[in-house]
């Protein structure tokens, strides 16, 4: 699986301390992208699922987190291999983000019904749809445009996320070697809230 980076604990990505992954590949190269460095896999090194469970695990025993977000790039342009990822990490927690560039409408008519359901059943939040940077509004939470979804797939985590969203977009500043991330959903630049 294409990895870029995995970081934990992170708060500005969901409900609590969060460890959140960030996928490379996507096809999509929306305009105005955040992570437009994770578009491409050329001459990426591809990690398996189970050195990635492992990872997670370790940092979870280290410093238990309270749910997965999993980002990039699209995960769901490397669908076998998240799903593996998402079974094999479902004992820790049930409350798990995806975000992609399609929309569920899509979704449904790209993957077979088989991966469709597996998907609805390890994932708590889909975010679906493309970025569309002039429908990126301060007031959106979780979504970086207008045009984007949430997508409760299991309605018992509702209450905790319309709260979360309630608090308005969060930024944090992360140290990852000598990389300085911002991670969070970013308003555009000639907004000036």
């Amino acid at each position: 699986m294409y990895i870029d980076r995995i970081l934990a604990p992170i708060e500005t990505l969901g409900p609590g301390k969060r460890l959140v992954i960030w996928t490379k590949g996507c096809g999509k190269h929306c305009p105005g992208c955040a992570n437009p460095e994770l578009w491409s896999t050329a001459g990426e090194k591809k990690y398996s699922v189970d050195d990635i469970v492992t990872i997670i695990r370790n940092i979870y025993k280290d410093s238990a987190f309270d749910g997965v977000t999993i980002s990039g790039g699209d995960p769901l342009e490397q669908i076998d291999e998240l799903l593996v990822l998402l079974e094999s990490i479902s004992d820790i927690t049930n409350d798990v983000i995806v975000y992609t560039g399609f929309y569920y409408d899509e979704i449904i008519n790209l993957f077979d019904s088989v991966r469709v359901e597996k998907l609805r059943k390890l994932v708590a939040v889909l975010i679906d749809g493309p970025y569309i940077e002039e429908l990126n509004q301060y007031d959106l939470g979780l979504r970086g445009s207008s045009n984007q979804n949430i997508i409760f797939f299991d309605e018992t985590v509702r209450d905790k996320y319309e709260d979360y969203l309630s608090q308005g977009r969060k930024i944090q500043n992360v140290y990852m070697g000598n990389r300085l991330i911002s991670v969070g959903i970013h308003n555009r630049k000639e907004e000036s809230h």
